[in-house]
């Protein structure tokens, strides 16, 4: 029996030789159903990241191509789609549509995307993104 001086009581130290060798089993076999899991986390985190990139590239368009179409009136489309194109972010199937409200008030344009997506085991889906943007017309 080992007696530990730090223990007031004196109580015996067990001894786990044997339990040692499972317990390593043990560890590999939650191992083995914990990391898919984590796996799986990661990529819909990474998934999720690029779809709102994707949406913050459609809205910076979309006040860009605002912009635009208040100068240069039926601009707006072709100024955010060309936008769209050189982004890093892929955002999919592109709408575009503007009402234009100038001279007067403001023009608006609205930007809508199918973007495709793929999931580890749930698949391909479809996600909508959607911007919009108006922008004061600037008079002659």
């Amino acid at each position: 029996m080992i007696r530990s001086p730090w223990w007031g009581s004196g109580l015996s130290q067990p001894h786990h030789r044997e339990a040692d060798s499972r317990d390593a089993g043990l560890a590999a076999v939650e191992f083995a159903l914990i990391v898919p899991l984590i796996v799986m986390l990661l990529f819909a985190v990474i998934t999720a990241g690029t779809a709102a990139a994707g949406q913050l590239s459609l809205q910076a368009a979309a006040r860009d191509g605002a912009r635009s179409e208040s100068v240069e009136p039926t601009s707006g489309c072709t100024t955010a789609i060309d936008q769209l194109a050189g982004s890093t972010a892929t955002v999919g199937d592109i709408t575009c549509s503007t009402t234009m409200a100038c001279p007067g008030e403001r023009n608006q344009i609205d930007i809508s995307a199918q973007r495709l997506i793929s999931i580890p085991i749930l698949g391909d889906r479809t996600v909508a993104l959607s911007a919009s943007a108006s922008y004061e017309c600037l008079s002659d």
